[in-house]
């Protein structure tokens, strides 16, 4: 069986690329019979490909037009790119397919038609060619444009042979919006990070390493479900936050999750630092990362982690280290409050620091439930075990449409 994964894994947010790379090897190891192919739906092929330099040009740009113009730039760009180049590299990556599955993500979301438009030419695509298509870990919003929810009804018309979703809220989204409301709650992929990668020795140390996750402010303004801080403002709150670990005791390690408009705005958050921090080695700057890997590694040195972006905490939630999540949008409540941590979620958008870095020291204290991580760790593994009947059940049913269609061809020829 070939089963294509539709995701982002070539992102240069690995986020996305711990996603895919989790996802296809529990696949393989639950389901050796299955022939896992990931087609990133950005037409990347691999790590480092496509937009990443120009994000931050992009995305300054965009800060500072109203959002209708937005919406028409981002849509007039994206529409020929499309039409002529993507449908081609999801038709080559679709043929001989059994089946599709969109694998992960905040995928169902309406950033100026962004995935409304690619997820309904790849689904079109699959439909071209025959392949049932479903669902697996995917994160719903709940906001769409009139031309996002269009396309994306056409995408998922039904039937869908399978629609997991990777937390509640995404599920009572998907049965508030979408046919049929029968979404089920699954849990993300990337919880599996430990497994794949497994946690290196870590050498004792006499003072903690604490990662501070790095999101360049014009991501958060693009994609938040509220109107954030300007730049200097988050450059002073991390530069604050920072300064106030290192006089509690603690060590920190800048890092973003790959994107390089994170790593500029990174670099200018360390450059705020007090020198004497940074010459003391008290502070590092954040490294280039450029493979999954490097991120889930960097992820799990550390003591305890606070920062925006999702899939750090998923990784850390793996790993079992203490995190402090900064809230920009409903997914990220969404995963603290379905690990039971949402006494640790900031959820204002105006965050003081010295208030967050106590939170995070508290969250250190108290440490994670080895029991309880053991427990999502297992589920995690036996849900994408249970997948595999899934897959086996929607196969059968397309090769006995294929074996139908084929009796019927025999006997109009008779």
């Amino acid at each position: 069986m070939k089963l294509v994964l539709l995701n982002l894994k070539y992102s240069p947010n690995l986020g996305d690329g711990i996603i895919a790379e989790c996802f296809e090897a529990a696949l393989r190891q639950s389901h050796p019979g299955i022939d896992v192919v990931s087609c990133d739906i950005a037409g990347r092929s691999c790590y480092g490909d496509g937009l990443n330099r120009s994000r931050a040009l992009v995305f300054s740009l965009l800060d500072y037009l109203p959002r209708s113009i937005r919406r028409q730039l981002v849509s007039l760009g994206l529409r020929p790119a499309v039409q002529f180049m993507l449908r081609g590299h999801y038709r080559s990556a679709l043929k001989d397919a059994d089946l599709a599955l969109i694998g992960g993500g905040q995928v169902v979301a309406d950033t100026y038609l962004n995935f409304p438009l690619k997820i309904a030419a790849a689904a079109d695509e699959a439909r071209a060619g025959g392949v049932p298509l479903g669902l697996y870990g995917v994160g719903v919003s709940s906001q769409f444009s009139s031309a996002g929810m269009k396309l994306f009804k056409s995408a998922f018309a039904p039937p869908l042979f399978c629609i997991s979703l990777r937390d509640a809220v995404s599920c009572e989204n998907w049965n508030t919006l979408f046919e049929p409301a029968s979404a089920s709650l699954v849990n993300d992929p990337g919880f599996l990070a430990s497994k794949v990668w497994p946690r290196p020795h870590v050498p004792s140390r006499s003072r903690r390493l604490v990662g501070v996750g790095i999101t360049n402010p014009s991501t958060l303004n693009l994609h938040s479900d509220e109107t954030g801080q300007a730049h200097a403002a988050w450059r002073s709150f991390f530069a604050e936050i920072c300064e106030t670990l290192v006089d509690a005791g603690h060590d920190v390690q800048l890092f973003t999750n790959g994107p390089h408009d994170d790593r500029l705005f990174a670099t200018s958050v360390f450059h705020a630092i007090p020198d004497p921090l940074k010459l003391g080695g008290r502070v590092l700057p954040a490294p280039d990362l450029r493979l999954p890997k490097e991120l889930a590694g960097l992820l799990a040195s550390f003591d305890g982690v606070i920062g925006h972006r999702l899939h750090a905490h998923v990784v850390a939630a793996s790993y079992g280290i203490p995190h402090v999540g900064l809230a920009w949008d409903a997914k990220l409540e969404a995963f603290f409050a379905a690990t039971g941590r949402s006494d640790f979620m900031i959820s204002d958008a105006s965050p003081e620091a010295r208030p967050a870095a106590a939170m995070l020291q508290k969250a250190m204290q108290e440490g994670i439930d080895e029991t309880g991580r053991q427990k999502l760790l297992e589920a995690t593994e036996a849900q994408i075990v249970s997948l595999g009947a899934v897959l086996e059940q929607a196969a059968l049913q397309k090769a006995s449409r294929v074996d139908g269609r084929r009796a019927n061809i025999v006997v109009e020829a008779g």
